[in-house]
Order: C-alpha cells, then structure tokens, then sequence
C-alpha cells in the first residue's frame, strides 16, 4: 500500500479530480426534495440546478420529453465513467477499467434481451451507456444482425471482453435461451473482478469489500428470482459468482433451507433487509425492487465511508463510481415510480440517500 508521500504525488490528481466530482453529486438534501416532487417536471427543474444540466439541455432542456429523461441520465453516467478512467493514474487504470467494463457489458445484456423479444435498437436507446468499446453507435449496429449469434459475433471482434462474449454466445447455442447468454456474461466478468479483487486486497482492502457487495448484490437478486419462480438451487448454481462477501455454500445452504423468499431474505445476515422484507410485504405489487435497494443502501453508504477516508487511495475513485451508479439508479426509480407500480409515498420510502 502507497502511503504518505508517495501517495500524494501517486494520487494526488486524481483525488483532486474525483472530489470535484463528488461536489457535483446530489446531496441529501436534494434528493429528498426529489423524492416529494408532485410531477417529472419539477423533478427536472431541480436537476437543472446540477450535474444534469448539460446533458437535460441536449435532450430538450426544461422541455424535455419524459422518454428522453433516460437518454440524458445515460449520458451523464457516460461521462462520468470516462472521466475515472481518464484520471485515474496509468498504473492503476487497468484495474479502473475492469471494474467499469461492467457498464460496457450492460450495453452487450441489453442488446441480447432485446433482440430476444425481437425489439429494435430504438426500444433501448435511452438506456445505452454511450461509452466504451460498446457504444451506442456499436449497439445500434450490432443489433442489425439477423440473429443474437450473429450479434454476438460482431461483439467479439477485437475486444478485450472475446472470451467473456464466446462463452455467452456457446451457452446461448445450447438451448437458444437469452437468460443463459446474460447469465454467463455476468459469471465471467464477476469472475474477472474476482482475479482484481485478490490484488486490490493488497492494495486497499476497504475498496475490495464494497466491489464484493456488488457480486454479493448479483448473487442475492438471482436467488430471490429463482425462488419467486420455484427453481431448485442446483437449477442456478452455476452461475451464482464466487468471491462475494458471502460464500456460495453458505448462500445455497440458506436458499435451500427457505420456504419463501421472506424467509430467505431475513437468513442473509450480512445484509440487515428487515426493512426491505416489510416493504414487501406490506407493497401492493410485491415489488422485488425493494431488496436491491436494501442492498444498495449498504453499498452506497459503504462508499460515501470510504470516499471519506480514502483521501489519497486508489479507494476514492472506486467510491465514487459505485455513488454516481446508485445516484443514476435512485434517480430513475422516482422519474419511473409510475412504471414500477409505486406510490409517491412508498417511492420516497425507497430512497437510497440515508447517510449522515
């Protein structure tokens, strides 16, 4: 681990950099007045205040069209992506990159779901993340191919992430099953930043444990979606991703020893979801959103910690990009609380901005 001097001159730009981005994000404050606003264009007008502006103005201003709002959320996270991996210094932005490379490969699931349902590029538009190797322009021509293999070939061309796509596009052949395909995606790159995380325990362990929350985060909505569907543990064991905060013995042991997903839910004490299991509970439509928020709850605040105290670390940058995901997030679920089947009042109950 880089300390005192060595740290300031290693990371003394990049903190610079990333703590002027975390002054952009939005505060507490804020958020709580966007989770009470009446309508999408006061939600709008406070957005203009901030970060959002540029890109809000790109897409039609304080008129903009409510299907464009993703459009301009999208690209706002693009450049924010763009930016860590551009400031982050040359011998840690292969790690920066891996860790990221979950945003170009959500670009790659959302095409193969949506060629699936037989949809065209314009149906996910709004969600591509125009960054990286898999851009919106790539997506856009990628998914003119006639078939999800002939897609998957395309992605393969010169890319870092050929073998990660290969065996998605192999899983796909088997069965012509899109879910496979996608899940073989998110196996493999976990099991990418599984070989990051064993060096980067070296190098800041606080920042290994919040990347293993998010394969954590990956492993608990699978099991809650298997068990919603009634699916046997051993129907998604494979592709449950090692290296999480919580062993995958231990994860199919509680699967396993659960009659309903409530019951599973409240087993996985690493992770205090009491509340989310109430929310589900007591929620009209039994929204399995609640429990991703619960975990994102822990993920953001963890960050917001070590942005806190990781100063010169390589755990600051880190930090920031797992906050500006959930600001996205959080900020889709309250323009879209409408499409989830939700409440305002249980849209603000949701909020992810609890820190102190």
């Amino acid at each position: 681990m880089i300390s005192g001097s060595a740290a300031a001159r290693h990371f003394g730009y990049s903190s610079a950099r990333v703590k002027a981005m975390e002054s952009r994000l939005i505060t507490d404050k804020t958020m709580k007045e966007i989770a009470s606003a009446k309508d999408v264009s006061t939600i709008i007008a406070i957005l203009f205040q901030g970060d959002y502006k540029h890109e809000l103005e790109e897409y039609g201003g304080q008129e903009i069209k409510s299907e464009m709002i993703d459009f301009a959320l999208s690209k706002n996270l693009a450049k924010s992506v763009s930016k860590l991996i551009q400031i982050s210094p040359s011998t840690e932005r292969k790690l920066i990159r891996t860790v990221v490379g979950k945003w170009d490969l959500y670009n790659v699931k959302l095409a193969i779901e949506a060629k699936d349902r037989r949809k065209s590029y314009d149906s996910i538009a709004r969600y591509v993340i125009d960054y990286g190797i898999y851009n919106s322009s790539f997506i856009k021509d990628a998914m003119r191919e006639e078939s999800i293999e002939g897609m998957l070939g395309k992605f393969m061309l010169n890319s870092p992430y050929r073998d990660i796509i290969k065996d998605a596009q192999d899983e796909y052949k088997k069965n012509r099953n899109a879910y496979d395909a996608v899940a073989a995606i998110d196996r493999n790159y976990y099991k990418l930043v599984g070989t990051v995380i064993t060096g980067l325990r070296i190098i800041d362990n606080s920042s290994a444990r919040i990347i293993k929350m998010d394969i954590d985060l990956q492993n608990i909505m699978l099991m809650i979606k298997a068990k919603k569907a009634g699916a046997k543990f051993q129907d998604i064991g494979q592709n449950i991703i090692s290296s999480g905060n919580i062993s995958a013995q231990e994860l199919e042991q509680i699967y396993n020893s659960s009659k309903d997903i409530e019951s599973m839910v409240l087993q996985i004490k690493t992770y205090d979801l009491k509340g989310a299991v109430d929310m589900y509970r007591e929620g009209k439509s039994r929204q399995l959103l609640y429990f991703e928020i619960g975990i994102r709850n822990y993920i953001f605040n963890s960050s917001i910690a070590l942005l806190k105290h990781s100063i010169l670390s390589l755990g600051a940058i880190l930090a920031y990009a797992y906050m500006k995901e959930i600001e996205i997030f959080t900020l889709r679920i309250f323009i879209n609380s409408k499409l989830y089947g939700l409440s305002r009042e249980e849209a603000s109950r949701l909020i992810i901005w609890k820190s102190e």
